[in-house]
């Protein structure tokens, strides 16, 4: 289970503020985030927030990266260049071409 939960540190102990469905004795690991990020949570959860905005997908952002080169940038790239990638890199020899 995986929860975001606001908690108070009293007395050396971090006091939740709201019930955990969790069994007596059971370990779980804590992350702990100070200020804004716990108001932010809570205003989350009561739908203060307004919604993030639209994050483009990999496909989006590598399509507009391939429109953004020209033709002939493209058509310098070595053919070979995974099978010699430590040569384009470092600098090793080439593979043999099989």
């Amino acid at each position: 289970m995986i929860a975001n939960v606001k908690a108070r540190f009293s007395n050396g102990a971090l006091m939740p503020l709201e019930p955990l469905d969790l069994e007596e004795g059971e370990e779980v690991m804590v992350s702990i985030e100070d200020g804004p990020v716990l108001d932010t949570i809570s205003q989350e959860s009561e739908g203060k927030l307004s919604p993030a905005p639209e994050v483009p997908s990999i496909s989006d952002l590598l399509r507009e990266i391939r429109e953004s080169a020209t033709k002939v940038s493209w058509d310098d790239l070595p053919a070979d260049g995974a099978k010699n990638l430590k040569h384009y890199l470092y600098g090793w020899p080439k593979e043999d071409d099989r």
